[in-house]
């Protein structure tokens, strides 16, 4: 028989889906409407085309998948809302696109993952009318993403092979095949495919019991056979299993467990074990490896039990709930909740009675209600995960729905009570270990007065032992193993290493014992499980099994995608190089690892890779590497305070070397970067380990941490004093650092740079900050009187977000530099005095840097000119450059045009004609250069010689005259289209149309004025001798600009043609401005609106909207 499609596969299913749905629509309808329901689809339901007319039969005939779908969102406020949580709708929607588009197929198959997602959707959707069809449809999601419907540990191999990343930039280098003739442990054992191709998510490895319970877990979780599949079962587990089966079945067993261990330890995992095994939605032959436990429980076949779920995460006691699957309930805490999902597990909502009035009130209902609630379902299982965290949202508030945290502590007592009172029932707690899920002081309250009321009476469990941890990590990473003997055959090779080199290996590799760990572990050895279990899990943000499988996953998806051709996943070939492999390292060792790493451990500008390049001896293996690898993994997560830090010689023999491999080289390279790198420390005892300061850091550091910010801020002012230095050659009249006032800053008419203090801190170009604020001050007074001449003012502050870089930065030179200066009475020896002078000089480039990145936003005032009161700043960042900074802030204002040190006439004119003569004849060249000294919203000159020379050429140009004074109505020595000499700020600008009234009774043309010619026909005149030929006197240009870049363009046009056309004596030059907008529809209304005033302040002349 020919292998389906993936089309066939989505049609089978479909297939599945169908009889048992329209089972359930048929009998909800004749539960809603009675015998009258055909009629009343009928009325409702006319546009779906069922065949109601007939009997039932005939409307079931009716019923495909796509109008039973239909039927279902359409009936669903009238009826199934009252039965599903709102996913049943959503996937209920999903299926339909699914169902048309399998209608609509097209010759070409759809791919895996749509199939897979089709099938995941319908048993989820199924499961909550037909648990044998939901289990059907798992089966066909498993084959389909495993290859078997047992499983993916039921597969040992998946078709499709690795191959290498395309992106070369994306390959990490991993070793080759072994000299040994041993397969390396890809010929071996494969990894789960969503490991193998990196599909898979870090969220995944935390199990979500409440996503379970609501249906919407990945299928890893949700799946209860796949769940079990990669579970591996650890005595802990087997007895709480055990001890469950036998209290739902009335065997005794314990009442109230608690299930505590550290961080990520895998509690929840356990809870999900016991949601999976009583939940009632599998049979027990269909689940991998449960068939033993329940042996050990005396029971045949697993038993259904009602289950609560209370995730504290999930739920909140601030809020009232009402679910629309159970009409008259009203939920307002925890009991209340338990309550309400054992009574629809149980089918008889007149349970909630027991509880209702001590919800409502949010008091404790008392273990005799709550016993009596257990024993009215039956078997009950009450899983309770995450309740520091819900006490902790409750804490010392009183008026919540949920009631008071006392209520709370009462609850978890009586439960505790009703369970042991009860025959049937089964509570199982979480409790926190680690700080870090306990939280702060009333998380740890919380914590432990609900660890003293199950102390009375409960059973405590730990359910992964230390010793489980790696079968854990392997069954969940890997398939099982393709080829045992092959396994065996690399694992003895290491055994016997170990055996015929003891005293190059700790005592404990060569031990009988340890043959079996390495089987056990294969393809990973022994010693990476113990440096994470043993080391990494004292860090208490790495969550021991979860952090495991985190950074496992991405160290196989790496080995796998690259082709490692080791026979084993060891320490020493752990790709650290790799961006998520160290990414997870770091996360858990924090950021100052990062030099560590990228220097000193691997990765192609690290010491270690150069070893490898440079020393044939140490590359043909990444000798260099594999080893500072190994000490990385075995020494990073220890502290100073530990005695015996670090890991030994023979310890790192272990991480490293592999059967067929030269212990020498791995020795030699151990004992070469010691005298190499950084970082790496070691002792008289010979361990080794790495540490994320240098030499006299940890002197430094202290020195740093006594620094005051008064001190920090003195240097950072220091620093930036120098920058005075420059204002010379920057054309900038001075430069203020840090005023202590306004008064520091002089009222002068010329372009002053202010450097605002570093308490003046800018986040981004958002109009109000702590440096505008600060800045306003400056711009509007000059001491207790206000400023005049605030155009003359630009401002540059400090990065909000780099400012602590800096401060620290300045904390660790001052701390260097005192160290180096205080070398004799430190005692320091020669190599240490050389370590600080680097150092100090080191950290003095590096405050320059970060003082640079840091003062990077420069501040310019403007003012709209209809709302002069109003003040708002531009705030843009420096470029960088190896230029000064003064260099580089007076070049972006000169680009920006908010700095102006040549001024064209024509500008000067616009301004004059719109803003400035307003209704005079005339303006003071001194009143003139006060308004633009003065008002932001006029161009800011760099000093008045700029002014000086666009008025010169203005009226060599006829754009205005310049007059010595007034006198009797007429203006004095009136000049219009000659040369000015000197222009003095006494002197008028005069009107061109006015000056030449004054001048010439016959008006000269203005420079955008064409030259009148009389029409009149003149006597044609005698031929005269041909001239001489002449060169062009007309200039003309056209060009299309790029809308995105017109402001630019224009600009290059002016500079770079125009500029050069002026230079021509008595050239007229005339510029338009054409712009053509179409849009296919119509302009909106704000859109023309705005259009149009901003065409009536620009003076535009012709502008205007029409229809074509």
């Amino acid at each position: 028989m020919a292998e389906q499609t993936n089309w066939q596969q989505v049609q089978a299913g479909m297939d599945i889906l169908l009889p048992p749905l329209v089972d359930y629509l048929v009998r909800e309808l004749k539960t809603a409407y009675g015998d009258k329901w055909l009629s009343r689809l009928q009325e409702e339901c006319a546009d779906l085309h069922l065949s109601l007319a007939g009997d039932e039969t005939s409307f079931r005939r009716s019923l495909d998948l796509q109008r039973s779908l239909k039927l279902f969102d359409r009936l669903w406020n009238n009826i199934f809302r009252s039965k599903f949580p709102i996913n049943y709708r959503n996937w209920c929607k999903e299926l339909q696109t699914s169902r048309n588009e399998t209608a609509h197929k097209s010759t070409e198959d759809c791919s895996q993952e749509y199939a897979d997602r089709a099938l995941d959707t319908m048993a989820r959707f199924c499961q909550g009318f037909d648990a044998d069809g939901a289990a059907r449809l798992s089966a066909m999601v498993r084959a389909i993403r495993y290859g078997s419907s047992n499983g993916s540990t039921a597969v040992k191999e998946f078709v499709a092979e690795s191959k290498g990343p395309l992106n070369k930039k994306d390959r990490v280098e991993v070793l080759g095949q072994a000299d040994s003739g041993l397969p390396s442990w890809r010929e071996v054992i494969q990894p789960h495919p969503d490991v193998a191709n990196g599909t898979y998510r870090n969220a995944e490895f935390a199990a979500d019991l409440a996503q379970v319970a609501s249906g919407t877990a990945s299928i890893e979780y949700q799946d209860p056979v796949e769940f079990f599949a990669r579970t591996y079962v650890t005595s802990g587990m087997r007895k709480l299993l055990v001890e469950a089966l036998k209290r739902v079945t009335g065997q005794g067993g314990e009442p109230v467990i608690q299930l505590k261990t550290a961080f990520g330890g895998g509690k929840t995992h356990s809870m999900l074990a016991l949601y999976h095994l009583l939940g009632g939605k599998v049979q027990a032959d269909d689940l991998p490896n449960v068939r033993e436990t329940l042996i050990e429980a005396g029971v045949s076949a697993l038993p259904r039990a009602h289950v609560a779920v209370l995730v504290g995460t999930a739920l909140d006691p601030a809020s009232t709930k009402r679910p629309n699957d159970q009409p008259g309930i009203t939920i307002n805490t925890l009991w209340g909740e338990m309550a309400a999902q054992l009574v629809k597990s149980a089918g008889n909502p007149k349970l909630y009675d027991f509880i209702k009035e001590a919800d409502k009130k949010g008091t404790s209902p008392g273990s005799e209600a709550l016993a009596k609630l257990f024993d009215a379902c039956g078997p009950c299982l009450i899983l309770v995960d995450e309740l520091v965290a819900y006490a902790r949202k409750i804490g010392d508030k009183t008026n919540l729905p949920a009631g008071s945290f006392e209520n709370l502590l009462s609850f978890v007592q009586e439960l505790t009570e009703a369970a042991r009172r009860s025959k049937y029932a089964l509570v199982a707690v979480s409790i926190p270990e680690s700080n870090i899920e306990i939280g702060e002081e009333f998380g740890q309250r919380a914590q432990k007065s609900i660890e003293n009321v199950f102390k009375r009476m409960d059973a405590i469990w730990q359910p992964v032992a230390a010793q489980e941890g790696f079968e854990v990590v392997r069954r969940r990473l890997f398939l099982d193993c393709k080829d045992p003997a092959a396994r065996d055959r690399v694992c003895k090779a290491f055994h016997k290493l170990y055996a015929e080199n003891e005293n190059d290996f700790p005592f404990k590799a060569k031990e009988a014992d340890y043959l079996g760990r390495l089987t056990a572990c294969y393809p990973i050895h022994p010693e990476v499980f113990d440096r994470l279990y043993e080391e990494w899990s004292t860090l208490e943000t790495f969550q021991r099994t979860r952090g495991v499988l985190r950074l496992m996953a991405e160290v196989i998806h790496e080995l796998w995608m690259n082709n490692d051709g080791s026979t084993m996943i060891m320490p020493g070939t752990i790709p650290m190089d790799a961006p998520s492999v160290r990414n997870e390292l770091i996360r858990y060792l924090g950021d100052a690892w990062n030099a560590v790493f990228t220097q000193d451990t691997d990765g192609k500008g690290s010491v270690p890779y150069q070893l490898d390049r440079k020393m044939p001896r140490y590359g043909q293996s990444m000798a260099a590497r594999r080893v500072a690898r190994t000490v990385m993994l075995g020494s990073a997560p220890t502290v100073r305070t530990q005695q015996n830090r670090g890991i030994s010689e023979v310890a790192v023999h272990l991480g490293t070397v592999q059967p067929g491999e030269n212990i020498t080289v791995f020795s030699d390279a151990l004992h070469t970067l010691r005298g190499t790198l950084t970082y790496l420390y070691a002792n008289n005892f010979d361990r080794y380990w790495y540490d994320t300061k240098p030499n006299l850091r940890k002197t430094m550091q202290e020195r740093a941490r006594s620094y005051e910010e008064q001190a920090v801020e003195a240097e950072i002012k220091r620093r930036l004093e120098r920058l005075r230095q420059g204002v010379k050659a920057s054309g900038l009249a001075a430069v203020h650092v840090c005023p202590d006032s306004s008064a520091d800053v002089p009222d002068e008419q010329a372009v002053r740079l202010v450097i605002l203090s570093p308490k003046s801190t800018c986040v981004s170009m958002t109009d109000t900050t702590q440096a505008t604020n600060d800045a306003m001050v400056l711009l509007c007074t000059r001491g207790s009187a206000q400023r005049l001449y605030r155009n003359m003012l630009v401002f540059l502050a400090a990065d909000a977000g780099t400012l602590p870089a800096l401060k620290e930065g300045v904390r660790d030179a001052l701390a260097w530099r005192s160290i180096y200066d205080e070398r004799e009475g430190l005692n320091l020896d020669p190599e240490q005095v050389r370590e600080a002078r680097l150092n100090q000089d080191t950290s003095s480039r590096t405050v320059e840097d970060r003082l640079m990145e840091t003062y990077r936003w420069l501040l310019t005032p403007s003012v709209d000119p209809s709302n002069p009161r109003q003040t708002r700043w531009e705030g843009s960042p420096i470029d960088g450059g190896s230029e000064s900074i003064l260099t580089r802030i007076v070049a972006k204002l000169k680009r920006e045009e908010k700095l102006i040190d040549r001024w064209a006439p024509k500008p000067l004119q616009m301004e004059l004609d719109t803003r400035l003569w307003k209704e005079k004849d005339a303006l003071s060249v001194k009143e003139l250069w006060a308004m633009l000294s003065s008002y932001c919203y006029l161009p800011r000159l760099r000093e008045f010689s700029v002014l000086e020379q666009a008025i010169r050429e203005g009226v060599a140009g006829n754009f205005f005259a310049l007059a010595s004074g007034l006198e009797g109505g007429r203006y004095q020595n009136l000049r219009l289209g000659d040369p000015v000499m000197t222009v003095y700020p006494t002197d008028l600008l005069v009107k061109p149309e006015v000056a030449l009234v004054n001048m010439d009774p016959e008006p000269r043309p203005g420079p955008n004025e064409p030259t009148t010619v009389d029409p009149t026909p003149q006597p044609t005149p005698e031929p005269s001798p041909t001239p001489e030929p002449k060169g062009p006197n007309r200039f003309f240009l056209a060009k299309q600009l790029d809308n995105t870049r017109a402001n630019r363009d224009v600009s290059e046009i002016i500079s770079e043609i125009v500029s050069n056309l002026q230079n021509e004596k008595g050239c007229r030059i005339e510029i338009t401005l054409e712009i053509h907008a179409n849009v296919p529809n119509q302009f909106s209304e704000g859109t023309i609106r705005t259009v149009k005033e901003n065409c009536r302040t620009l003076k535009v002349q012709t502008a205007g909207f029409e229809r074509v």
